[in-house]
Formats: structure tokens, sequence, C-alpha cells
């Protein structure tokens, strides 16, 4: 990804669209040669999971680092195998972490200018030296921050982060592909699974007062960072729980849910 290292990826995937209606006119049939028109470019869509490594040196995370692109305005090369694709940006990405399971996340990209050569593959003996790590983070060594300000306590058994962006691309006369991009909103919703509640919430929410998340670290209590700049899972004070809610099974424990909303732009 713009030269930098490659992800740690669990599955990749490619997806092509054609933006087209059918052609339908007054008192004539459907032309067998000519049935459809085309009325935008190709939407070329790059899907990949992946697994967090905590390496100051390992570049294959620059799409999660709002530093590198501000808030997703501008755009990036992706390799998938020996194909490149250029002017992509993302539109959400997402991390799961829970106890003894290693951080998992997934993103997604929309594409304006797809390879459109054949398909390739990499013989490259240095991805699978990538692979070979033991800095994999882990659930259960991440550290929470100021959980009991959404829950009644630090037993959180599932958080996950979504971070959502929004664009619109503008087409100008001569060129078939987007010539710049209009950021419309970047919001993040993070969801928190625990055993108890301090209080429900009224019709506005509630309103956090200081940071809340996860500090992403390995085992040795090193984190995810670039350019010196820590990469954690956080809300800032501002955002607003706006669901709760919790159950019971016969025979097992509490289980309470929370949503956390935060608009970043």
């Amino acid at each position: 990804m713009d030269a930098g290292s490659p992800i740690l990826g669990t599955r990749v995937g490619v997806d092509f669209s054609t933006k087209n209606e059918v052609k339908r006119q007054l008192a004539a049939n459907i032309d067998a040669d000519d049935q459809l028109r085309f009325n935008g470019d190709v939407d070329c869509k790059i899907t990949v999971d992946f697994l967090l490594r905590s390496d100051a040196s390992y570049e294959g995370l620059y799409h999660l680092f709002d530093n590198y692109h501000g808030t997703g305005a501008n755009g990036m090369i992706l390799d998938v195998g020996g194909n490149e694709y250029s002017g992509c940006f993302i539109d959400n990405f997402s991390l799961t972490v829970k106890p003894f399971e290693p951080v998992v996340g997934s993103a997604s990209f929309s594409c304006y200018s797809p390879s459109t050569t054949a398909l390739a593959g990499i013989d490259d003996d240095a991805v699978n030296d990538d692979l070979d790590t033991q800095n994999i983070i882990y659930g259960h060594d991440c550290a929470l921050t100021n959980a009991g300000s959404v829950v009644a306590a630090n037993i959180i058994d599932n958080l996950t982060y979504n971070k959502t962006y929004s664009r619109t691309p503008v087409y100008t006369l001569g060129s078939q592909q987007a010539t710049s991009h209009l950021v419309d909103g970047v919001e993040v919703e993070m969801n928190v699974q625990s055993t108890g509640l301090n209080e429900l919430i009224d019709f506005s929410g509630s309103k956090l007062t200081s940071i809340f998340g996860v500090a992403l670290q390995d085992s040795s209590s090193i984190g995810v960072s670039y350019d010196s700049t820590d990469f954690d899972l956080i809300v800032n004070a501002g955002a607003h729980v706006v669901a709760e809610g919790y159950s019971m099974d016969g025979g097992g424990t509490l289980v309470t849910k929370a949503t956390i909303k935060e608009v970043v732009l």
C-alpha cells in the first residue's frame, strides 16, 4: 500500500460493477445489440480483513491513521497481488477486540482508477516473512481507559470500533474519472458489551465527559504507532451513548450493551 509493508490480510476481495440502465424508447423494441446505457464510471470496491501487529517499523496500516490521510480526503495506492489500484479512498474500517483472540479488522475502499491488466499473482518470500511475527495484538493485552463512564465495571468482553467516511466524487468535462473528492462526513461508532450499567440513558443519550476506549498493545505493552503517534480505539469527550440494553438468560450472567457515537466531521 503506497509502497508500505504488506497488510497482514486474512481475506481480500475486489468487486467491479458498472453503472447502467436499460435503454427503453417509446414505440421501440429493445435492440439486442444495444440494450444498456452506461451513465457513470466503473464502481470498484476493495475489501480486506486483517490482523494488527505492534511494530513501529511496520507500515502496513497507513489507512488507519488520520494523520496520514486526514479525514479520508487523500487517495492511496493499493497493490493486490501483482495488480496496482490507484485513486483508492477509504470508505470505512472496523476493529473488534475480544479477550484471548487476535484483534481483527476489516476495511473497505472505493477505487476510481482500478487496474485494467490481467490478474497477476506475486511470488515474494518477504510477504511470508511479514506473517512470521510474534507481535500480533491480542485483546487481553490491551488496556481500557475510563470504562466506568460507560459501563458499571471494567468487565468488557467485546468491543467493536467502526469508522465511516462519506464523500462525493467530482466529475468534470473531458474526464471519465473523478478529478477530486468532497468529504461529506466522518463518524465513529463504538459498540461495547459488558456485565453492568451505571444508569440508563434519557431521551438525549448520555454525553461522555472524558475519553473512553482501548489502548492497543501487545504482551510487552508495545502499541501500534506511525510517525510517533499511537493508534488506539478512542472516542473523545463530547461523544454520546446513544443506545443501551441488557438481558439475562436462566443460569447465565447479566449481559449489557452500549453504543457510543462520535461525529468527527
